[in-house]
């Protein structure tokens, strides 16, 4: 029987920890971050892009980027901001790259709760109508605003990661997630009215 590995024994290894064994050849650490962060890159950067194809496509970038410049990564600082800061630059350019070269609109990826054409129920259809309203809202903030309320409300980062991620001050940061809630909470004022 083979004695127990590493990978084994530490199941809930930091990510700090897995990348320095990445930068020191084991595709294990690396797979093991990969599993770890995918999904949520994907929707990150969905949550930009708005096509679940484009936004896996993004995702592969990202983690290709790592692959590459793991040397680069300096394990005395936290692992989360440095992908989210290489999610966000890659995010950033693919929407530039888009408004450059307009592309015909995608057909709808199927058929969604609105437009089945199925019986709904009508809480289910305010619900999909609110989590609409939210989306817009969302995506009408300008990019780094969108980039701050996307890393503090959905991947739960600190301001400091926040500020690592974005290469800005904590008070910036402070600043922008300010902004965006204000904007987020004018543009949604009458959900608030109507639900009265």
């Amino acid at each position: 029987m083979a004695a127990p590995t590493e990978e084994s024994v530490l199941p809930d290894e930091s990510d700090e920890s897995l990348m320095r064994r990445f930068a020191s050849g084991s595709e294990d650490a690396f797979e093991r971050l990969f599993d770890r962060y995918s999904p949520r890159v994907v929707g990150f950067a969905a949550r930009f892009l708005g096509r679940r194809a484009e936004a896996e496509d993004a995702a592969q970038d990202v983690f290709l980027r790592v692959f590459r410049h793991r040397e680069r990564y300096d394990p005395d600082r936290p692992f989360k901001p440095w992908l989210f800061s290489i999610a966000s630059r890659l995010v950033s350019n693919r929407l530039r790259d888009r408004k450059r070269r307009p592309q015909e609109p995608l057909e709808s990826g199927g058929p969604g709760l609105l437009d089945d054409g199925a019986s709904i129920p009508e809480d289910d259809l305010e619900r999909e109508r609110l989590a609409q309203t939210v989306r817009k809202a969302v995506d009408a903030l300008p990019e780094n605003q969108r980039a701050a309320i996307l890393m503090a409300r959905f991947e739960g980062m600190s301001y400091e990661e926040i500020s690592a991620a974005m290469d800005l001050s904590v008070s910036s940061v402070k600043s922008l997630l300010f902004r965006a809630k204000r904007r987020l909470s004018r543009a949604l004022a009458h959900l608030a009215r109507d639900s009265r």
